[in-house]
């Protein structure tokens, strides 16, 4: 069992069976699908025999108070969007210092798919769907910053497959002209070359982590060797070995990926409907 220290006592995390209270009804907590640094996920069975993902933030040994101001943040982003391929909140809670959402459940993630190369149709369909909604949240002034794999999760694979964009968790909203923004944490395995070089980052920094996606998508390997140290990982982004890589997959492809992998924001694609311009027009041999 895990613990969270609140102050001078312990709280308990949920285990599967434990029941939990909202004004909208009681939760079943079921198995742990899904952990990280800022959150974990489980399955859930919810008011009318709902099926939910039920999402638990971390508390991290924060203090209560900010645990609460970014559960406050990320509910209030998840409400506000209104997008098919944005994750649907259908609850949010507190129960004994711990806070919760009740999210869509959807059929696998992402990263469960990856391992070996897609099939063209898929990765171009995937790709579009993510596009669409990063051109949606960056039309917003928001900036997701947390794109990997385990935050883009699928329904309907077997039939038409919907994408569901998750976890604004670290998402930051751009103020009046702001074009970028200093983070304050970050994931080392989707660095991107600006946060490492100057310390920030815009809305092609989630074209350059789309980029790291669709690399992986197509090749079934990661652009960089995400098992290494961390100032490992910085020197291959710094140097721009992942935008060498893609180029040399010589592929129709490739090239899309390469100018997404660029080191220099400013020298990537300007917008995600620019990348879709391109995308829609390759054919494969």
């Amino acid at each position: 069992m895990s613990w969270s220290t609140t102050g001078t006592f312990l709280i308990p995390f949920p285990v599967p069976g434990t029941k939990l209270a909202s004004t909208r009804g009681t939760y079943i907590v079921g198995a742990l699908i899904g952990d990280g640094q800022y959150g974990s996920v489980y399955e859930c069975v919810g008011p009318f025999d709902q099926p939910y993902a039920l999402k638990m933030l971390r508390p991290a040994n924060k203090p209560y108070h900010v645990v609460k101001e970014e559960w406050s943040r990320e509910m209030l982003r998840l409400e506000s969007f209104r997008h098919p391929n944005i994750v649907y909140i259908h609850d949010a809670f507190e129960e004994n210092y711990l806070f919760y959402f009740a999210l869509e459940r959807c059929d696998t993630s992402l990263r469960a798919l990856l391992g070996t190369p897609f099939q063209p149709a898929l990765l171009i369909e995937l790709s579009r769907q993510l596009l669409m909604t990063l051109q949606y949240l960056h039309d917003n002034g928001v900036v997701h910053s947390d794109l990997h794999a385990g935050n883009v999760l699928i329904s309907q694979l077997d039939r038409a497959p919907i994408v569901k964009l998750t976890d604004f968790g670290v998402a930051h909203q751009l103020d009046g002209g702001a074009r970028w923004f200093r983070p304050q944490v970050a994931n080392p395995k989707i660095l991107v070359p600006e946060l490492v070089t100057a310390g920030y980052t815009t809305t092609q920094s989630d074209l350059y982590q789309l980029g790291l996606l669709m690399y992986q998508m197509h090749t079934g390997m990661p652009a960089i060797d995400v098992s290494a140290p961390y100032d490992e990982i910085a020197r291959q982004i710094a140097d721009g070995t992942p935008r060498q890589k893609a180029e040399a997959l010589g592929t129709p492809l490739s090239q899309v990926i390469a100018k997404l992998l660029r080191r220099r924001d400013a020298y990537r694609y300007l917008s995600a409907r620019e990348v879709w311009e391109d995308l829609r027009h390759i054919r494969w041999r």
